[in-house]
């Protein structure tokens, strides 16, 4: 039995040395129903409500335990055995006592289920390596050591564990108490060093415990590169020395760390007290953050950067629905459900919040509340579907009842004007929703389960013409033309979704999926481009084509936008062909070489090139965007390749594979079919797609 989570602070017959999390068997129970509960230690039986515990789990056949740590004695006798260590359930006595198997100990070891607590166990194909705690493996480092990563092969019936390290000619073995499993890692996680790590496998260099880098390459044997935004090359180390930690994200609102005096990248004319938003981040983690009033952005490391709540004084919040039942410092006094507006915003991250019910303000972090959409004057409302009464009651309001919002108080009060009702309500917004509108002129797309109209269905873009009333109030309908059709639509405003207008000057082509476009082809066809040249009030497009003979229209939902997305971090480049020499030269780069842009500025590129060492400038409209590989592709070989970048190995034209492996500089670590040992490293400039697998791209 352990202490139900619903369980006041304190225990009805208190506390007596045990804690939510002790677990103890039950001895016996009094004639009033109170429970005598055993728990390791103890001298004697613990009294407890049984309204106040719960049954756990029962351990089964297999199941993975650990010895508790804390243990000092056990009821059978500790023997030879190690707090802490882990075993695996072999029996189940009919008196509920288990038999562990332990892999030092050539018996069962026999115990209570309150003596052990359940670990994760561990599986077949699991990396793992020694635990940082442990000075002394059981059965000895042999030439291992805590940066050594394996896989393991086997595992005993008594839990020891067989392990296969690279590069050592027979298996390891090891007692799953002194092993962890390896954080599974991606080219492109954020990480830093582990605090409890006194010293990365290869030192630190100029790295510190603070820096925070991104995963560029992974070796098989559990070697990384750490690409970090003041070096200009990747920092190695083991898997087992770094730790993810959460990335940051463009948008984010960051300012520099108090403690930090001298930043990575400069000041660049900042202060302590400078505050920017994220705008971009390059390949190896610099943040180039906006800055009002600044003209260039500012680069910032990572490491010395802190988030900001990114609350602002005006700012509509509630609780979040993920903190539950948990006290969430006043929510709980005014409702989970209720609105308040921030009125100022502290450096520790707490927010200072005011509602319309309540005199004062009050205290949170940020972390606890998220941002909800303000009300503004002008917008429709009616009463939120579910509400029993409103806060200051209904005065002559009814559930249905629809109206405008006048006013908006600095604490989120609001006045509305309802339809039919003389005066301005008083309202709190949480009991309130906002009643979609549409405006005169927006464009509007009937929604998927809409129901057909004439020529009309669910996908039509139109273009509002007005609103529906009953006498002098709005029915909740909305009248849209739709071209083709002579007739407005008119239907409930639920009914429509706001979508992005198109505009004259825009290029656009016919969707592939339109077979047969309402107003004809007019000698056109879905690789025709055209230049919308005119728009008509209820959305008809009049296209210009330099082959068009005569004016080409087309309905607004059958057209998509043809843009020319610039070039960002992270996409995958080559030289365009049209290009003799680059204005920075070629150097080592070839039209054919594929590289992936890792930062940008001003219309430049800085292009990384799994060959070089260092990234290589050119002008952004000298590239052209090609298709990445990625993790899984089916490869061969380039047809006509005379000699890889770096050798053939076993391979011929004849190989194929598949990509397992990406680095950050576009290398390619390839399993060629019918081979064993390490992945096979290749230039992706010298990799074509396999033609023969499924869902082939064109090879960039």
């Amino acid at each position: 039995m352990e202490l139900s989570p619903r369980t006041d602070i304190e225990a009805r017959f208190g506390w007596r040395g045990q804690s939510r999390d002790s677990i103890g068997t039950v001895l016996c129970v009094d004639d009033d129903g109170i429970l005598r509960v055993g728990f390791p230690g103890a001298s004697r039986g613990w009294k407890a409500d049984p309204a106040e515990m719960e049954r756990v789990e029962e351990f089964k056949v297999g199941d993975w335990v650990r010895i508790r740590p804390t243990l000092t004695t056990a009821k059978h006798g500790l023997g030879s055995v190690t707090p802490g260590s882990i075993g695996i359930v072999y029996c189940i006595r009919p008196d509920s006592s288990l038999l562990l198997e332990l892999c030092y100990l050539p018996n069962p070891w026999h115990c209570e289920p309150e003596e052990v607590e359940p670990v994760s166990p561990f599986r077949i194909g699991d990396r793992v390596c020694v635990k940082r705690s442990v000075a002394e493996p059981r059965y000895a480092w042999g030439g291992e050591t805590h940066h050594s990563v394996g896989r393991i092969s086997e595992i005993e019936n008594d839990g020891l564990l067989i392990i296969e390290i690279p590069d050592r000619p027979i298996p390891w073995q090891a007692d799953p108490s002194d092993m962890e499993k390896v954080e599974a890692f991606k080219v492109g996680d954020w990480v830093r060093v582990k605090a409890s790590v006194p010293s990365p496998k290869y030192g630190w260099e100029d790295i510190t415990r603070n820096s925070i880098g991104i995963i560029h390459s992974l070796e098989e044997d559990g070697d990384m590169g750490v690409a970090f935004c003041f070096r200009s090359k990747p920092f190695s180390c083991s898997v087992t020395d770094v730790e993810k930690v959460p990335p940051f994200e463009v948008g984010q609102e960051i300012h520099m760390m108090p403690s930090v005096t001298q930043p990575r990248l400069g000041w660049s004319n900042e202060t302590a007290a400078t505050v920017g938003k994220i705008a971009r981040i390059d390949m190896d983690g610099a943040l180039n953050v906006r800055v009002t009033g600044r003209q260039s952005l500012w680069r910032v490391s990572p490491g010395d950067a802190e988030r900001l709540s990114g609350f602002e004084v005006g700012d509509w919040v509630r609780s979040k629905p993920s903190l539950g039942t948990r006290p969430s410092y006043d929510w709980n006094s005014i409702g989970k459900e209720s609105v308040a507006i921030v009125h100022s915003v502290q450096e520790t991250g707490y927010l200072e919040l005011a509602c319309c019910f309540r005199k004062g303000k009050w205290i949170t972090h940020y972390t606890d509340v998220e941002k909800v959409p303000c009300f503004k004057v002008g917008q429709y409302v009616r009463f939120r579907s579910g509400l029993v009464e409103p806060r200051w009651g209904w005065r002559g309001a009814q559930p249905n009842s629809r109206g405008i919002i006048t006013s908006v108080h600095a604490d989120g009060e609001v006045r509305v004007a309802f339809f039919g009702l003389s005066g301005l309500w008083k309202g709190d917004p949480a009991d309130l929703e906002i009643e979609q509108m549409f405006e005169v002129g927006e464009w509007v797309r009937l929604i998927d389960n809409a129901s057909n109209w004439k020529s009309i269905g669910p996908g039509s873009v139109g273009v509002v013409q007005g609103i529906g009333y009953e006498g002098d109030e709005w029915n909740g309908t909305t009248y849209v033309g739709f071209c083709g059709e002579q007739e407005r639509w008119v239907g409930p405003t639920s009914h429509l979704q706001r979508v992005e207008r198109l505009m004259v000057g825009q290029k656009v082509s016919v969707n592939l999926s339109v077979k047969h476009p309402r107003f004809g082809w007019s000698g056109h066809n879905h690789a025709s481009v055209g230049t919308i040249s005119a728009i008509d009030a209820d959305g008809k497009l009049r296209i210009y084509t330099p082959a068009g003979s005569k004016a080409w229209m087309l309905d607004p939902s059958e057209v998509d936008l043809v843009e020319e997305e610039e070039l960002r971090i992270g996409d995958w480049v080559r030289v365009k062909a049209s290009v003799s020499t680059p204005i920075h030269q070629w150097g080592e780069v070839r039209h054919s070489s594929l590289g992936v842009v890792h930062r940008m500025e001003d219309g430049e590129l800085w292009v990384a090139f799994c060959f070089l060492d260092r990234l290589w400038l050119c002008k952004a409209l000298e590239m052209e965007r090609v298709r990445p590989f990625k993790v899984g592709d089916k490869v061969r070989i380039r047809e006509g390749l005379v000699t890889p970048r770096w050798g053939w190995g076993m391979e011929t034209h004849a190989s194929k594979g598949q990509v397992v492996g990406v680095d950050a500089n576009g290398k390619l670590r390839i399993k060629f079919r019918w081979r064993e040992g390490r992945p096979w490293i290749g230039d992706p400039a010298d990799i074509a797609l396999d033609e023969s697998s499924v869902g082939i791209m064109g090879n960039s």
